[in-house]
């Protein structure tokens, strides 16, 4: 049975949950997690980086849903997405984000809970101090999240003690000369390298190196000085106060020491959690300003007027990274993906109904799983273009085993009127003719078997019943009368909808192609915009998108041919009474428009011969397109060349056509971590259900078969 909708308020959580900055959005998901009672936290991946973060920030502002947003965590990215927010009046709780200054726009509308990096550096510089270093080099891992925190502590040297002058010099080693450090040789020109004068003049050799960036590349960079012969301490930025850092790191953890938030990050995480639940279970309806005063009021902190942390109520610790016992050759570069924290269990590739729900069945089983959705405003899917008909026949019997299923899983009694999906009961009939006759009367004894009423009409039973519809041709007729249709793009939402509440992340992304050499223990995923993503199985469910994504078994010609599909809305006293109609004789098809846009007219969709066309649609007719419609539909429904019927408006989409008229759903080889779901030749919305069911099936087995 459908599940009830959310009621919950909703709140957006954006981070870095997959890419080489995932374990920092692990205190993210954790916290979501505890605090998911009262609230609907909706996870988007943003992978740390500013472009994608800034398309999440106009998608969520585009849906308005959510009362606020918890993030981003990545400075960049919240300094690209926090004008969207601001000009949309979207409050903003940033738990992690450290830039400085990055609330001096903000107009009331952010809180930030940790300390800033101008504070950080000079902590640092103090910390190195107290430790009894006189003289400490600062370089970066080449990243500009590490050039920014380099540059930031040197600032802080010259305003605590003069810098070295101007003339001082960089040693290879060789020998201690005036005004020489002895700095390795092989790193005198790391990036940004500087020498500061701690704590005055007179010192010559630099004991302790601050190296500034991701715990990634800091990793890297210390093992590198530590290779070259550096021989003094290591003094670690803030990105570096993870678990994963020490093995990262390697060796040269047993001299090194990593800035850390004053009561370490999860409780900064835990405190904007904290407060922004409390303040939403008091007032489920507060949104804007009332709502982050009270966020405020609620807070364990308190906030300046611009909204960062009070004096003296946040700071940065210095605290050693755990030395490990590692053989130094069996140190090598940190993997870009991993169970933990790194690969998904299984990404999903299509915003459609069928990848929507089968993400859906896959979090609620318990896996990691990321659903990709260009968030561009395109709507590239058929499902947002489809006429959404939903019955239980089809004359293809694989077809009917599906439609059967997705009955009892969602269009059955428990969804009518309108239930999740916005379903109206109009009644169905399947139009066949001789050809069709057999798997018709198969297919009636199929359904009533299964607990839904069908009967089979003849011809002159549905020109008494229906007197807008001609029955020339027709032989018979397949009778629903609790079929209808539902409202796609809504079904597609409410899907989504589930699975992020069962935890599932949004990646903002366009997919390009897929890595899964045979034998390999994951599926590389190549993102545009982004980098690769890696997951132990996909789920192919790009439909009309699928052929323009390589390395897989469907990629180019051999998924399908996609073709246009193209319906109009019309307005005629005729119509009144008319139900769905699917006439598998002349191809046409219909339904009454019950509710919105063109509410009491009757849609009319005729077959055309417009292939290999790119994904996507459109909300308008050409008058040749109409034109085209009223002169095939007109032999079923007469009053089509009625000069008086009225347009009132059309669609036009793209469907994927298999060359065997079936979808393309299982695993694309026995041994494959790719499963597809795609290519339903238009008959995919009302079997999505089932089709979900299946394929989530499918890449739970290449999971368990681990």
């Amino acid at each position: 049975m459908p599940e009830a909708p959310e009621v919950l308020p909703r709140g957006a959580v954006v981070g870095p949950f997959s890419g080489p900055r995932a374990a920092w959005g692990e205190h993210l998901e954790r916290a979501a997690e505890r605090y998911g009672t009262a609230v609907n936290w909706e996870l988007y991946d943003d992978r740390g980086e500013a472009e994608t973060a800034r398309q999440i920030a106009e998608a969520v502002v585009a849906e308005g849903r959510h009362a606020l947003v918890v993030g981003h965590f990545n400075s960049a990215g919240a300094a690209a997405a926090l004008p969207v927010y601001r000009a949309a009046g979207l409050p903003v709780l940033l738990p992690l984000a450290t830039t400085p200054d990055l609330l001096a726009d903000s107009a009331g509308t952010l809180l930030r809970w940790c300390p800033d990096d101008r504070a950080q550096a000079a902590d640092l510089l103090a910390s190195v101090r107290e430790a009894g270093h006189t003289r400490a080099a600062v370089t970066h891992d080449g990243s500009a999240y590490g050039e920014r925190l380099a540059l930031l502590v040197r600032e802080a040297s010259a305003v605590a003690r003069p810098a070295l002058p101007s003339g001082a010099v960089v040693s290879d080693g060789s020998g201690p000369a005036t005004g020489a450090v002895p700095v390795p040789a092989a790193l005198a020109e790391a990036p940004l390298l500087d020498v500061l004068d701690v704590d005055g003049p007179g010192a010559r050799d630099v004991t302790a190196l601050v190296v500034c960036g991701t715990h990634v590349g800091a990793a890297r960079v210390g093992r590198e000085w530590r290779a070259a012969g550096f021989e003094g301490t290591f003094w670690f930025t803030d990105d570096c106060a993870v678990d994963e850092f020490a093995e990262l790191l390697g060796p040269p953890a047993g001299a090194a020491s990593v800035a850390r938030m004053r009561g370490g990050p999860e409780a900064h995480v835990d405190a904007a959690f904290a407060a922004a639940t409390a303040a939403l279970s008091e007032d489920a309806g507060r949104t804007g300003r009332t709502l982050l005063a009270a966020v405020r009021a609620h807070a364990d902190r308190g906030f300046t007027a611009l909204g960062e942390p009070e004096a003296g109520s946040v700071g940065w610790d210095f605290v050693p990274v755990p030395a490990v016992s590692v053989p130094e050759a069996s140190v090598v570069p940190p993997r870009t993906a991993g169970r933990h924290g790194r690969a998904y269990d299984v990404i999903v590739v299509g915003a459609g109904v069928v990848g929507a729900a089968t993400a859906s069945v896959l979090a609620r089983h318990g896996a990691r799983v990321a659903l990709v959705a260009p968030m561009d405003g395109r709507q590239d899917h058929a499902t947002a273009w489809s006429g959404g008909l939903v019955r239980s026949f089809e004359a293809d019997p694989y077809l009917r085993g599906l439609a059967l299923r997705s009955h009892h899983l969602a269009w059955g009694p428990a969804a009518l009127a309108p239930g999740p999906y916005g379903f109206m009961t109009t009644g169905s009939l399947v139009l066949c003719g001789e050809a069709d006759l057999e798997q018709a009367e198969k297919g009636v004894a199929e359904l009533n078997g299964a607990g839904v009423p069908a009967e089979l009409l003849e011809p002159d039973v549905l020109g008494a019943r229906f007197p807008g519809l001609s029955v020339d041709g027709v032989t018979a007729a397949v009778w629903e009368p609790e079929a209808g249709y539902a409202d796609p793009p809504r079904t597609a939402r409410v899907y989504r909808d589930r699975a992020l509440a069962h935890g599932a992340r949004l990646l903002p992304a366009r997919v390009r192609a897929l890595d899964a050499p045979p034998g390999a223990d994951r599926v590389r995923v190549l993102l545009e915009p982004g980098g690769p993503v890696e997951a132990y199985a996909v789920v192919l469910a790009a439909g009309g998108g699928t052929g323009e994504i390589a390395g897989h078994r469907l990629s180019g010609a051999d998924a399908g041919r996609t073709k246009a599909i193209r319906y109009g809305f019309f307005h005629h006293p005729a119509t009144a009474g008319l139900p769905t109609v699917v006439d598998m004789v002349s191809g046409v098809w219909g339904r009454p428009q019950l509710t919105g846009e063109a509410a009491g007219g009757y849609m009319a969709g005729r077959p055309v011969d417009e292939w290999d066309l790119p994904p996507g649609g459109l909300a308008t007719l050409t008058d040749e397109h109409v034109a085209y419609i009223r002169q095939g539909g007109a032999a079923r429904w007469p009053w089509l060349a009625d000069p008086a019927t009225r347009f009132l408006g059309g669609r036009q989409g793209v469907d994927l056509y298999t060359p065997h008229s079936r979808p393309h759903l299982g695993r694309e080889r026995a041994d494959s971590r790719i499963v597809l779901a795609t290519g339903w030749s238009g008959a995919g919305f009302k079997t999505a259900p089932a089709a979900a069911e299946l394929a989530a099936a499918e890449a739970l087995d290449v999971l368990g078969g681990e």
